[in-house]
């Protein structure tokens, strides 16, 4: 699953641990504003499409658990 610090690098955002008291983790990330607009971006963007989520909805309603999973399983690739 995808973590919002994921999101972060994958923006182009520099994501680093500056400390560890106990067990919570303190980060800093920096970038420039046009890196922090697409990781707004990505943050909005669905992990799945409306269709997507359609298409799982008529399986589920249908009782069709085997083509559920699988395409939830096609879906995370």
């Amino acid at each position: 699953m995808e973590t919002l610090l994921d999101r972060a690098r994958q923006a182009g955002m520099a994501v680093m641990l500056d400390a560890c008291i106990g067990r919570e983790r303190f980060h800093s990330i920096a970038a420039s504003t046009a890196t922090l607009a697409r990781f707004a971006q990505l943050c909005e963007a669905p992990a799945v499409s409306r269709e997507t989520l359609e298409h799982w909805a008529a399986l589920c309603e249908r009782g069709d658990v085997a083509a559920v999973a699988a395409a939830i399983r096609q879906a995370l690739g």
